[in-house]
């Protein structure tokens, strides 16, 4: 009977220490996917033929990084150091033929810029041509956020 009763108790202890585990794995995907799709159902965005390009591509402490991948990433610096604590990390989907993009930017507040790129031949860089503000759902409504109960 012990030996029972101890075998339930590890397997319960095993689910428990598993499953968060297992979660915490899949963390950074889903919260790239739900604020994506916030933009998609609340936006239109349409982002076919777009393909994401992680914010760890375009680090500005990665070495190697080419003329169109240091725009990027100023990009992403200047919309990152007018961000405030809660804020999403922006998300840049860039198309197939590298000179159209948008930047996602999911804020604390439910509000959601996004950000229209075009990829400029004669200099090389990548520039914002427009912003475009709106508010999205509520992070407590995409489940990125725990409410208060």
């Amino acid at each position: 009977m012990k030996k029972v009763i101890f075998l339930i108790m590890v397997v319960i202890f095993s689910f428990t220490v598993y499953l968060p585990n297992a979660n915490a794995k899949l963390t950074e995907e889903y919260i790239i996917k739900t604020v994506t799709n916030d933009f998609v159902d609340t936006h239109k965005v349409n982002l076919d033929g777009f393909e994401f390009l992680h914010n760890k591509e375009i680090a500005w402490n990665r070495t190697g990084l080419t003329i169109q991948q240091k725009s990027l990433s100023k990009i992403f610096r200047n919309i990152h150091y007018e961000q405030i604590i809660g804020d999403f990390a922006p998300l840049f989907y860039l198309n197939e033929e590298k000179k159209k993009g948008y930047v996602l930017e999911k804020k604390l507040s439910g509000s959601n810029n996004i950000y229209i790129l075009n990829f400029d031949d004669t200099t090389q860089n990548w520039k914002i041509t427009n912003k475009i503000e709106g508010m999205g759902k509520d992070l407590v409504e995409l489940g990125l956020l725990k409410g208060a109960e």
